[in-house]
């Protein structure tokens, strides 16, 4: 589909963007050391004047190259070692490398479109148990750990310290629990987004009501006071789930035990990897000795539960660090593998495999599934456990661009292939890379239209299906359940055009009333089939507050605005339309004045449909 005034056909293929970047200087002599630890291997040593390039900051530390008598080299140096400029400096005086004094943008590594502000609609609960009540619960010493990785996640997905809410060992208790669920209900909103980590032991139990074993995480006081199963997990969640655009809970806790004669030694002692010098031990308390051995049990996840009380998978994110008969382990010096792993990747490390210019959840749990298989590989007593991921895999928790084409040669694989917790033995095959193929303007728009909030509903009418070239005219009308504003973009049957229809520079008028039908095109612009043959795909959203599209670098082709539809053009896209305009001014930066105002809302509702081209 083309306008009457001729739209330049938008080019595909990978940029490589500027990542980011600044020099630091040293401080006082320091090691840079291949892991954030300050046991792991020194890579070389730094003088105090030598200048360093940074390229991320995590918890405390920071990423770095730098030339040495062995090359060029990359790895990790204290913050607190380096002199970074453009104030950056502050960060070697902080807790976690992600904090920003006043909740001002948070630089992100290599990723960062655009900078990232915190939301005061954004809301995080983690929760660690690292000891417990009952002596005989083995600690877990990496869950402080989780804490500080968990908050850098909750911070890449714009939430403000203020907003973070932390239970740890003697306060995760069931009663502090539920008080913690109950309150973030109260405080979160509609269209809010939620983030919710645990580390800790997770169990399974004989429950005769529920017709078998029941999963279920165990609290500081869990031996005595009970447990916390999904079923109730999901009970405590059901009115947050009706109100959040986005609510996102991970796991690190596994909720059952194979092996558990061999967990039974290893929960006390840990056990030794050559792969790192951390202990691991498994994230596993054993209840119930028939539920505790690997069972061919149908058995009902958290997201499921969650749906049989009302709640749509596509608003639901949820990442488990292990199946339900799968141990997960905790590094006594980094932390739950399956919570460093997710961060490094959110933060740095995952590729965008589709070259979509965002880093989906999916795309995220593969990069931290290959680095569970590394970590394993070479242990005697236990295999990797598997990350199992459901709801919206297509989930993008922030929007961050791509610092590096994802060609062949440069792309890490990430993917092996996954062992059965029952399997023997141990398939190994060499890595494969995935082909990455290149986005048409349909995947761009099916990703803005996978981000959506499923609970808002928005019905789109095509006078016409099937359009004839040269004679018929797109026309379409829209009708929303909620007030809002109204987007309509267009991928043209070409495969590569992609531009912004509506509003244009003749029609600005998107507002749209709840039940209100709106027909367009209005006004003087229109919009003619002029070929080629084939399907043109129409998304069409309505937000609940004003998008800002002016600040979209993009072209102007006649009235309408066009992105470039690579991964640069669909980052900045997404990111925009995902994005009240109104985000980051006083009126939404203020716990007051935003609640309940729709102004402060990122959340949309959207119907993506077809319109064929014919002779």
């Amino acid at each position: 589909m083309k306008s009457p005034i001729r739209l330049a056909l938008l080019s595909l293929g990978f940029v490589v963007q500027a990542a980011y970047a600044q020099n630091a200087s040293v401080l006082r002599p320091t090691e840079i050391r291949a892991e954030k630890l300050a046991s792991s291997a020194v890579l070389t040593q730094m003088n105090q004047g030598a200048t360093v390039r940074v390229t991320s900051v995590e918890g405390g530390w920071v990423l770095v190259e730098a030339n040495s008598d062995k090359g060029r080299v990359s790895g990790w140096v204290r913050a607190s070692a380096l002199n970074m400029q453009a104030g950056a400096s502050v960060v070697a005086g902080l807790s976690s490398g992600r904090e920003a004094a006043g909740n001002t943008a948070v630089t992100l590594g290599v990723r960062n479109v655009p900078p990232l502000v915190p939301r005061i609609n954004r809301h995080a609960l983690i929760i660690g148990v690292g000891t417990y009540e009952d002596p005989l619960v083995p600690p877990l010493p990496g869950t402080k750990l989780d804490k500080v990785s968990a908050t850098q996640i909750a911070q890449a997905m714009q939430v403000p310290d203020s907003n973070i809410q932390y239970l740890h060992d003697n306060q995760a208790t069931v009663s502090n629990i539920r008080k913690a669920l109950n309150n973030l209900n109260e405080r979160v909103q509609d269209g809010d987004r939620v983030f919710i980590h645990y580390s800790g032991h997770g169990t399974r139990y004989k429950d005769p009501q529920a017709g078998g074993c029941v999963e279920a995480l165990l609290p500081y006081d869990g031996m005595s006071k009970g447990m916390i199963s999904n079923t109730e997990m999901a009970s405590l969640l059901a009115q947050i789930t009706q109100k959040t655009d986005k609510l996102f809970v991970m796991y690190d806790a596994c909720h059952s035990g194979g092996l558990v004669a061999a967990a039974a030694t290893a929960r006390t002692r840990g056990i030794a990897n050559s792969n790192d010098e951390g202990a691991l031990r498994p994230k596993f308390a054993a209840l119930s000795e028939e539920c505790s051995k690997p069972v061919n049990i149908k058995t009902r996840s958290l997201v499921n539960e969650q749906v049989n009380r009302g709640a749509l998978p596509q608003d639901i994110v949820h990442i488990s660090a292990a199946r339900d008969n799968e141990i997960s382990f905790d590094d006594e010096q980094k932390g739950g593998l399956a919570t460093q792993y997710f961060r490094d990747c959110m933060l740095r490390d995952a590729k965008d495999i589709d070259g979509s210019g965002a880093i989906s959840i999916e795309e995220i749990k593969q990069c931290a599934q290959e680095k569970v298989n590394l970590r394993m590989q070479n242990d005697n007593n236990f295999k990797a456990h598997n990350l199992v991921l459901t709801g919206n895999g297509n989930f993008v928790p922030a929007w961050f661009s791509q610092g590096v084409p994802q060609t062949a040669n440069v792309m890490t694989a990430l993917a092996t292939p996954s062992v059965s917790a029952t399997s023997s033995t141990t398939q190994s095959q060499a890595p494969v890379t995935p082909e990455v193929k290149p986005l048409s303007g349909e995947d761009a728009l099916k990703q803005m239209y996978d981000q959506r909030n499923a609970k808002r509903k928005v019905r789109v009418t095509l006078t016409k299906e099937q359009l004839v070239i040269g004679k018929d005219n797109l026309e379409f009308s829209v009708q929303s359940d909620q007030a809002g504003y109204v987007y309509a973009a267009l991928a043209g049957s070409d495969g590569k055009a992609l531009y912004m229809l509506f509003p244009n520079d003749l029609d600005q008028n998107n507002r749209i009333e709840a039940g209100q039908t709106l027909k367009l095109p209005q006004g003087k612009w229109r919009i003619k089939s002029s070929g080629p043959v084939g399907t043109n795909h129409l998304l069409v959203m309505v937000a609940d507050a004003p998008r800002d599209l002016q600040a979209l670098s993009a072209k102007k082709e006649g009235p309408f605005m066009t992105s470039l539809n690579d991964a640069n053009g669909r980052a900045q896209l997404g990111a925009l339309l995902t994005s009240s305009k109104a985000i980051s001014t006083a009126v939404c930066q203020n716990t007051v004045s935003a609640k309940n105002n729709p102004l402060c809302s990122d959340a949309y509702g959207a119907s993506l449909l077809s319109v064929k081209e014919v002779p």
